[in-house]
């Protein structure tokens, strides 16, 4: 077989590979301090892109294409620092991690293994997913996306090769991608960010460069003038960029464009000459794969292990504590094995790959059968689960952001025993979480019960909610039904920190103008600064020789009580009797309840601040004087 000639190094592209890798932990480290900083990831495309179609092409030009040689140039590029960022950072997840969380990130260990993180990650996307800061393999997403390109895009050229000149391949590919992130960005953001076919074009962009020669290849001006449009679009990325954004969608084209030009302009431009290709830049560079690896894991860690965020001057040594580490992975792993012989490097490396994802899978199929790490009263808290679906009747009465008004059940109004008083339960997730209090409170006090809820739907007219397009008719539909149902209570609740409060009045005057009936508005439960179990969890870890507690200020984000007493004073303008979950829940001097004695779930919340159906229970029934006249 005969081996292409090697591509000519360019030092201004690991230059681009350092600015790109630099944006991405600063916003990881202080989204304040980059905003837009996750399009780094998006550099990287096209980044990759250019460098594999520029092989590929030579390769399949000189007649010296080897589909063997191509991976395992790729398991040796990929897999020395990915083995053993996976292998400790499972490790750590065994001891800091609780059950759950430990069984998801053996989940993502298996699934990083095996390059189809982004397929996992798009399956737990939803509004209840576990924050990021519970996820250390988070940001391998990307890695999958590479890794299913460099499967297909070889396979693609080398089929196509003498039938379609590249370019023409190329660029079926970037606008059939490119169409498909528009549509997905639309109708499924989480498919739009995770998928490969909506991400492809970004690495069609750089593949595009590869294929064709750049304008102005024999004057230096044009070049200058390309690489100073390329800096001034990436920093307009950087610049207007948020966490929140419709991305990708138009807005991955920034710094797709911006890395695109610079790539483009080519190495004598002076920006990529003097800037780019500095040695600082470039010794960065170098080690940006093994730093893409290291440094989401040690921060995550670190937030979990302190229960929130971090001091400044901590998370500064952390990202120069991954600095060292990934300057030790590329010089003790990647480079000796790059030039190790083939022979056993490879198997041995396709060997440890699969045989940390294999541990991965058993650990995340038997993650119930794992030995108990922590006394009793603890290791109840890390093993804590809760399926919320079944409690708030998810697609049946809590309608998911897909459901009309339409797909409510009939059972979602109880008809029986006839002639007793209705009380209707209306809102978004903060209100369907009440519905277990109120079920066992007819045990105690006779009424039937109607419950109108809806993922990330406030019960706010004319209010926009961009992630719940039938919110509104919802909304609508719930009121068209008060005159007909003419219940007793209308008990309004949502996550009110999420929306204006100011629209309150309106809804609380259009339910006057519907019914007679009595409007209670619930105000905020407490909020924890992370999941309840791994608050608590948290403070065993600092304080190991006591008991936990069943009511404290430990991570009780501390907001909630002037927020409270906002959501009372708008409530109370209004002329809705306002019922206090945090009076009925929480004392200033002694904190909130964690769990409750009669409570079967064990703890008060499954979330940062939702309720379990102990905590409901335990709050409906302080509440019910306040809801019902026949439980005063």
């Amino acid at each position: 077989m005969t081996t292409a000639p090697a591509l000519a190094y360019r030092a201004d592209i690991d230059g681009l590979r350092a600015v790109a890798v630099l944006a991405v932990v600063a916003y990881h480290a202080d989204a304040r301090l980059a905003p837009g900083g996750f399009a780094g990831v998006d550099i990287f495309f096209v980044i990759s892109g250019f460098l594999i179609t520029s092989l590929l092409v030579q390769s399949l030009s000189t007649g010296a294409f080897s589909a063997r040689h191509f991976y395992a140039r790729r398991i040796r590029r990929l897999a020395p620092s990915l083995v053993v960022v996976l292998a400790l950072t499972g490790g750590a997840g065994a001891l800091w991690l609780l059950t759950g969380e430990l069984a998801q990130l053996a989940t993502h260990i298996a699934s990083s293994a095996a390059f189809v993180t982004n397929f996992v990650l798009w399956n737990e996307a939803g509004y209840f997913d576990r924050a990021a800061e519970t996820k250390p393999l988070l940001h391998l997403w990307s890695l999958g996306v590479e890794e299913q390109f460099y499967l297909a895009w070889p396979l693609l050229l080398w089929v196509s090769w003498g039938r379609l000149r590249p370019l023409t391949t190329v660029a079926g590919v970037v606008v059939l991608s490119f169409a498909a992130n528009l549509v997905m960005t639309h109708w499924s953001p989480a498919a739009a960010f995770y998928w490969p076919v909506s991400r492809f074009w970004e690495l069609g962009l750089g593949a595009m460069l590869a294929c064709v020669a750049v304008p102005g290849a024999s004057h230096r001006l044009p070049r200058n003038l390309i690489s100073v449009a390329g800096v001034a679009v990436l920093v307009t990325a950087f610049a207007l960029l948020r966490g929140d954004a419709a991305f990708p969608g138009w807005w991955a084209t920034l710094p797709t464009l911006g890395a695109a030009l610079l790539i483009g302009a080519g190495p004598d431009a002076w920006i990529n000459r003097t800037v780019l290709g500095r040695r600082a830049l470039v010794s960065v560079g170098l080690i940006s794969y093994p730093l893409y690896l290291w440094h989401w894991p040690v921060l995550t860690f670190a937030r979990i292990l302190a229960g929130g965020p971090l001091p400044v001057w901590l998370t500064g040594g952390l990202v120069a504590g991954t600095f060292l580490l990934s300057w030790l992975s590329y010089r003790l792993l990647e480079r000796p094995l790059r030039r190790a012989p083939s022979r056993w490097v490879v198997p041995g490396l396709v060997g440890a790959t699969v045989a940390i994802g294999g541990l991965g899978l058993a650990v995340s199929l038997h993650s119930e059968s794992l030995p108990r790490r922590f006394p009793a009263e603890v290791q109840a808290v890390v093993d804590f689960s809760y399926r919320y679906e079944p409690v708030y009747r998810e697609r049946v009465c809590y309608l998911m952001p897909d459901q009309p008004p339409s797909a409510l059940a009939p059972e979602c109004v109880e008809s029986l025993p006839a002639g007793q008083p209705l009380v209707v339960l209306w809102g978004d997730s903060h209100a369907a979480h009440l519905y277990p209090g109120f079920r066992a409170l007819q045990n105690r006090v006779p009424f039937r019960l109607a419950e109108f809820t809806g993922s990330r739907c406030p019960p706010l007219l004319d209010v926009d909610t961009p992630t719940q397009p039938y919110c509104q008719a919802v909304n609508r539909h719930v009121l068209d039904e008060l005159p007909r149902l003419k219940p007793q209570t209308v008990v309004i609740a949502a996550r009110w920190r999420l929306y204006e409060l100011t629209t309150l009045r309106r809804t609380v005057d259009e339910v006057r103008r519907a019914t007679d009936a009595h409007i209670v508005v619930v105000g905020p439960v407490p909020h924890w600064n992370a999941r309840l179990p791994r608050v608590l969890f948290a403070y065993f870890r600092q304080h190991p020789r006591q008991p936990l507690p069943s009511r404290t200020l430990f991570g009780l984000e501390g907001y909630v009580w002037d927020f409270e007493r906002e959501v009372r004073e708008q409530v109370e303008r209004t002329g809705a009797e306002y019922a206090s979950a945090m009076d009925a829940l929480c004392t200033p001097r002694d904190g909130c309840l964690t769990r409750v004695p009669e409570g079967a779930d064990g703890l008060t919340a499954w979330d940062e601040a939702h309720l379990t159906a102990s905590g409901s229970i335990h709050l409906i029934a302080q509440l019910a004087p306040r809801i019902l006249p026949a439980a005063r």
